[in-house]
């Protein structure tokens, strides 16, 4: 009877795990982010996208951006770091980004970290709208943003 017992408690702390990994989960917890730092890339990520409406492949290169920054020693080594960094995002005002968090946005910051966690993505580090930065490497013109990167992530 012992080892009954102990095999269906067994069974039922399995369907427990089964039923609580199954639960949602939030989009920061998906990116290994608190929320306040979720909602800051996403926002800024909205807001530096110029606002194209269809534009995914635009918001989730700014968001590699963003992310390949805080893992470059040449940056602050967290996401709030980077977004705050004097003279980097216009569209950072004390501490807040002046756009709210899109849909669309989540889930661009969402697919540049598994890109980054898949090492599939480019190095970029940063991003104009209005031209190639000079003196640093043209990635692509994507959206309304042209990408460049710097030698790497170092």
């Amino acid at each position: 009877m012992t080892i009954l017992k102990i095999f269906i408690s067994t069974i039922i702390a399995i369907n427990c795990l089964s039923v609580k990994a199954m639960e949602p989960m939030e989009p920061w917890e998906r990116v290994n982010m608190t929320e306040d730092e979720f909602v800051l890339i996403s926002s800024v990520v909205e807001a530096e996208s110029n606002r194209d409406p269809e534009n995914i492949e635009g918001r989730t290169m700014i968001a590699v951006c963003i992310l390949n920054r805080v893992r470059d020693s040449r940056f602050p080594n967290t996401v709030t770091g980077v977004l705050t960094a004097p003279g980097q995002f216009s569209t950072v005002r004390g501490g807040h980004s002046v756009t709210s968090r899109t849909e669309l946005s989540d889930q661009a910051v969402i697919e540049a970290y598994n890109w980054i966690e898949q090492g599939d993505a480019p190095e970029v580090l940063y991003f104009n709208c209005r031209s190639y930065f000079s003196g640093i490497e043209p990635y692509d013109c994507i959206g309304n943003n042209y990408f460049s990167c710097d030698g790497g992530i170092q």
